[in-house]
């Protein structure tokens, strides 16, 4: 099993460009990163935290860390999954 911990409570929140479709309800959205090309992962969300609408690019927000050299986006999603990030995806709020 593995264990995951959780990003510090200084974390930044910043905007992810993704892409948005539709959630299975209607307080939620599918976030899929990178927008384009082959995706590296894809959630649910809640709407809250998105902003765009579905079939479109559009922004998630993240808390972003720093770890090893590697910039990553803890996703607003039920697990809290985490992405490895380009640089240029990243925007503040």
């Amino acid at each position: 099993m593995t264990t995951v911990t959780p990003p510090p409570a200084d974390a930044e929140v910043r905007w992810l460009t993704c892409r948005i479709d539709k959630g299975m309800f209607s307080d939620e959205l599918a976030v899929t990163y990178p927008s384009e090309g082959t995706w590296q992962k894809s959630v649910f969300v809640p709407a809250s935290d998105v902003e765009g609408s579905p079939g479109n690019r559009g922004r998630v927000r993240v808390r972003i860390v720093r770890r090893n050299g590697h910039l990553m986006a803890v996703l607003p999603s039920s697990t809290q999954d985490i992405v490895t990030v380009n640089e240029g995806d990243v925007s503040p709020l």
